[in-house]
């Protein structure tokens, strides 16, 4: 199992335990815009109250990974850690986060104020959306539909609502395309990739991993085979090799115009609105996630931040997570790069004339309207399994009714639910 192989893994954090020597306070960021917004935050916010910040930063797999390992050894490594929302319950259920309650408390809070977003804070409780707060939420990630507008115009299709929709217009795109333009473009690759971009297909259709009450695996179905019946048409109208693609290769389709539409990140809006790096600028058109059988709901990917059980200066921390994710920072913080969590952000007019964040209304709605990953302390491992099966649909290698099959085999194996 992952986790028996992660804690027998040795990390080197003994240079972090030394420089967490002279700090107030440690935060543990991924690598990408996410960490630098953190990072810059910190600055601020040594200069405005004489704490010091530290801030590693890790690539996003060994941010798990050392954060994981923090909390198991209770080093104190870290004070905080920014971390990805499915990694909540296994933080959560392994003990490794603090309840903030008596902190809001003691600050004469009853929580979170009703200016974040709903879903931001929902994600933030554990169990999901009713148990107590181990984390507060920092950017504003959830799946959007991206396309060109006038290459669907062209195919019929004014504005995608559905899957089907989207298959008619990316059908005549492709033969159109001769194998040089593509009416689609996913993340086909094991594991994570392809995962994110099948879900929201999945819920599309009605198909979910459990049952409401976690008791039953639920992916080899009518509704997952439905789902994967369009995502292999999907397949079929994107580019030769999307079983191999991550998010850069996507992004790059989408950006040099040889694909026209995507699930995607909000993140990539900077990249398709820069005249350097997008033939597209100003061109790519973005909605919530087409319905299938049921409405369409976007994954969420909100990067929180929690303190952890070992920390070694918990109100500080504590102070510092309150601070930064304040209207006023968070809106700094969405002028850096990250997308936003409160309304108050979402909504501001400054803002939203700007052409990069043109975006904010569809994202906003996209946000409360979207689903979290499956809330369970072995996601990672979950995630890894269903991904291999996937990968192996997209690539031909195994077939669509094998690939629900054997998931439904390993997650019921990985879960001890049957």
């Amino acid at each position: 199992m992952i986790y028996k192989l992660l804690f027998s893994v040795a990390f080197a954090l003994s240079s972090l335990v030394v420089a967490n020597a002279w700090a107030d306070i440690a935060v543990l960021v991924p690598s990408g815009s996410e960490g630098d917004g953190l990072r810059a935050a910190a600055a601020d916010y040594a200069k405005l109250k004489g704490t010091k910040v530290e801030i590693v930063q890790a690539p996003y797999s060994n941010v798990f990974e050392q954060a994981a390992n923090a909390g198991q050894t209770k080093s104190g490594a870290f004070d905080i850690v920014l971390m990805d929302d499915p990694w909540i319950p296994f933080f959560a259920e392994n003990a490794h986060l603090e309840d903030l309650t008596p902190y809001f408390k003691n600050a004469g809070l009853e929580g979170p104020d009703d200016d974040f977003l709903s879903k931001s804070l929902a994600i933030c409780r554990n169990p999901y959306d009713t148990g107590p707060y181990v984390c507060l939420p920092y950017v504003g990630n959830a799946q959007m539909f991206f396309y060109d507008a006038a290459k669907f115009k062209e195919a019929g299709v004014d504005a995608p609502k559905t899957w089907d929709d989207v298959l008619k217009a990316a059908k005549a795109l492709s033969e159109e395309g001769g194998g040089r333009y593509f009416g689609y473009v996913f993340r086909g690759g094991q594991g994570n990739p392809v995962v994110a971009d099948f879900m929201p297909i999945f819920w599309s259709y009605g198909a979910d991993m459990f049952n409401a009450d976690r008791t039953k695996v639920t992916i080899d179905t009518p509704e997952g085979a439905a789902a994967m019946k369009t995502f292999m048409a999907l397949r079929d109208v994107s580019p030769k090799g999307v079983e191999s693609y991550n998010a850069n290769e996507v992004g790059q389709a989408m950006a040099a115009g040889t694909a026209a539409s995507s699930i995607n990140w909000p993140n990539w809006v900077a990249t398709f609105e820069d005249p350097s790096q997008s033939k597209m600028v100003g061109m790519i058109s973005y909605s919530p996630i087409p319905a299938g059988t049921k409405p369409g709901s976007s994954e969420i990917g909100h990067w929180t931040m929690g303190i952890m059980a070992a920390a070694k200066n918990k109100q500080e921390a504590f102070d510092f997570m309150l601070w930064a994710t304040s209207a006023e920072q968070i809106k700094i913080s969405a002028e850096r790069g990250n997308p936003p969590v409160r309304k108050s952000v979402f909504t501001d007019t400054g803002l939203t004339s700007q052409e990069k964040f043109r975006h904010y209304p569809v994202l906003m709605e996209a946000i409360e309207a979207s689903t979290p990953r499956p809330r369970h302390p072995k996601w990672p491992e979950i995630e890894n399994a269903f991904g291999i099966e996937l990968s192996k649909a997209v690539a031909g290698t195994e077939s669509p009714e094998e690939a629900l099959k054997k998931s439904q085999a390993a997650v019921e194996e990985i879960t001890g639910i049957k």
